[in-house]
C-alpha cells in the first residue's frame, strides 16, 4: 500500500517551451500566446483558456513575465473547500480538522480561508485549495475552475494528477482484527458525500455502518472500530464497546501540510496518494 495521500498538480519533465504547452493543449503557439498576454480573445474559446491555463500551471511553465505575475499574485491564503454537511457528526469532524490545519497554517504565516456550501466554484484568493470531504463531480469542477494546487482530504478522486490524504482503512482493519478477532465487530463511521471512499471502505471491511444524525439507533451493538471521535463520546452509543483508530491527528495535519509544499514548489513526488 503507498505511503500517505497528497493532491495537486506535478511534473516529471524538462522545462517546457511554449512550443510544448501548445502541443499539449492541441492550439496553435499563437493562440498559447494570445492567452498568456490577455489579448485577441475572440481567437479563442473560455474552455480552451481553461485547458491551456491549466496545462501551463500543471507543467509549471513561466515565462518571465509571467512568473514575475504568479510571483506578485501569492496571497498566503489557502482555502479549505467543504460540501455539504447535513449531520452535526460532519459538523464536528471538520471544526476540528479546521482548527488544527489552522493552527499549522498560522505558524507558517497562512490564513486559513473556509468556504462551504461551494456555490462559486472560482476563487482568486488563495495559493492552494484543500477539498474535504468533496464529491467527486464537485471537486473537478473546483479544478476545472481554478488554476492553483488542489488537495483533496477524505475523499476519492480518480485522477492520479491529483494528491489525495485519507485514512490508512487497511491498518484500522488490522488494528480491530487484532483487538476483536477477525470480522468479529462492526465499523461504524460518520457518513461521507464521496461514494468513491465509501465504495472503498465496504471493500475492506465486512460489516460498515455509516451513521446519519438520526440515525444512532441504527448503530449496531457490540463491539464497533471507527475513525471518529465524536461517535466514542455520545451517550447513547456509551454500550458500545469502541475501538478508535482516530483520523484527526498531528500526523495527518502534517501531512497535509506536506502535500501543500511539495504541490506548490512543484516537487516531483512517486505518489500522490498519502495513507495516515
Amino acid at each position: 500500500m503507498p505511503a500517505s495521500t497528497y493532491l495537486c498538480y506535478t511534473i516529471y519533465m524538462k522545462k517546457m517551451t511554449i512550443r510544448d504547452i501548445a502541443k499539449k493543449a492541441g492550439v496553435s503557439v499563437a493562440t498559447v500566446s494570445y492567452i498568456i498576454n490577455n489579448r485577441n480573445t475572440e481567437k479563442y474559446t473560455p474552455e480552451t483558456k481553461k485547458k491551456v491555463l491549466q496545462i501551463i500551471n500543471l507543467y509549471d511553465y513561466k515565462p518571465s513575465r509571467l512568473a514575475q505575475a504568479f510571483a506578485s499574485s501569492k496571497s498566503h491564503n489557502i482555502i479549505v473547500a467543504l460540501d455539504k454537511q447535513n449531520t452535526v457528526f460532519q459538523k464536528s469532524e471538520y471544526l476540528d480538522f479546521i482548527r488544527m490545519l489552522g493552527d499549522s497554517l498560522e505558524k507558517m504565516q497562512y490564513n486559513l480561508l473556509v468556504k462551504s456550501h461551494l456555490e462559486t466554484t472560482r476563487f482568486d484568493t488563495a495559493d492552494a485549495i484543500v477539498c474535504l470531504g468533496t464529491e467527486e463531480d464537485m471537486f473537478l469542477r473546483l479544478a476545472q475552475e481554478n488554476y492553483v494546487p488542489l488537495l483533496t482530504v477524505d475523499a476519492r478522486i480518480h485522477d492520479e494528477l491529483f494528491f489525495q490524504v485519507s485514512q490508512d482503512f487497511e491498518n484500522v482493519k488490522r488494528q480491530a482484527d487484532k483487538a476483536f478477532g477477525h470480522g468479529n465487530y462492526t465499523a461504524v463511521f460518520v457518513d461521507t458525500y464521496n461514494e468513491s471512499l465509501k465504495e472503498e471502505i465496504r471493500s475492506v471491511f465486512g460489516n460498515v455502518h455509516f451513521v446519519v444524525s438520526n440515525g444512532l439507533s441504527d448503530v449496531p451493538k457490540g463491539n464497533v472500530v471507527t475513525v471518529n471521535r465524536v461517535l466514542t463520546e455520545i451517550p447513547l452509543l456509551s454500550d458500545r464497546n469502541f475501538l478508535l483508530v482516530p483520523a484527526l491527528t498531528d500526523k495527518r495535519i502534517q501531512a497535509v501540510i506536506n502535500c501543500f509544499q511539495k504541490a506548490v514548489s512543484k516537487e516531483e513526488v512517486p505518489e500522490h496518494k498519502v495513507f495516515i
